[in-house]
């Protein structure tokens, strides 16, 4: 479904005690419960609520530089914390262990919620330094960085890197080296990160990504790199007498 057309809507008197909720038929069971909860979220939530659509970018929503934005992320996170609260979400994130992308699935069955809503749920919650990609048709859909994540110089609208290609539906997960070039802003002053890269590839061509900072590589390499600055020889002009 493209992301500019029409998923739901909500009608409400002026007084704003009754309403009515649309949606598309064409979305799935999952998107549809999103989408109905996060017109209940715009109904309770906005005071002077008139008429309203949503199209599918707007359920996906995260920023917050504008008020139509704004108000679309509100209520994106009025229906994740409705459909995964948070006590919930993190008791299961225990039993899944550390992040890889083979927990998206599960987390999706789990709490009936399509693969990037469940996706933007792990990474606000789930601990360790890793994005989340997705990716259709050779263009980046969304970037979902975690807090502690290094910036990325990738955005919505830019063509994938072209290694993420070389995938192919049924490909095993596993985990690989990541070139930091192809993603991170990075700059001569400051040592990259090592980085490591999954890429889940569906028949349909949509293709989701984890880049992964590893804690404990980044603290070796940060120990290697101060041994050697300090066993490093010095030299310069002997002193005259």
């Amino acid at each position: 479904m493209p992301a500019g057309t029409f998923t739901s809507g909500l009608m409400a008197d002026i007084s704003k005690t009754k309403g009515v909720i649309l949606r598309s038929p064409a979305l799935s069971s999952q998107r549809a419960r999103f989408a109905l909860i996060h017109q209940l979220g715009h109904f309770l939530m906005r005071t002077d609520l008139a008429d309203r659509q949503c199209t599918g970018r707007d359920l996906s929503e995260n920023r917050r530089d504008t008020a139509h934005r704004k108000e679309e992320m509100q209520a994106n996170r009025f229906a994740t914390g409705l459909l995964m609260p948070k006590p919930a979400f993190l008791a299961y994130l225990e039993q899944l262990g550390k992040p890889t992308l083979a927990h998206l699935p599960k987390i999706a069955d789990k709490f009936g919620v399509t693969l990037d809503i469940a996706a933007a749920r792990y990474v606000e919650l789930a601990q360790g330094r890793f994005a989340i990609l997705i990716i259709k048709e050779g263009v980046i859909r969304f970037v979902l960085p975690s807090r502690s994540f290094p910036p990325l110089s990738l955005r919505p609208g830019d063509a994938a890197p072209p290694t993420v290609q070389l995938v192919a539906p049924g490909d095993p997960l596993i985990w690989t080296g990541a070139e930091v070039r192809d993603w991170l802003i990075t700059s001569r002053e400051v040592r990259p990160p090592k980085m490591m890269i999954q890429i889940l590839r569906k028949e349909s061509g949509l293709k989701t990504v984890m880049l992964l900072v590893n804690a404990a590589t980044e603290r070796r390499a940060d120990e290697e790199a101060e041994k050697s600055a300090t066993q490093s020889p010095k030299f310069g002009r002997r002193s005259s007498r």
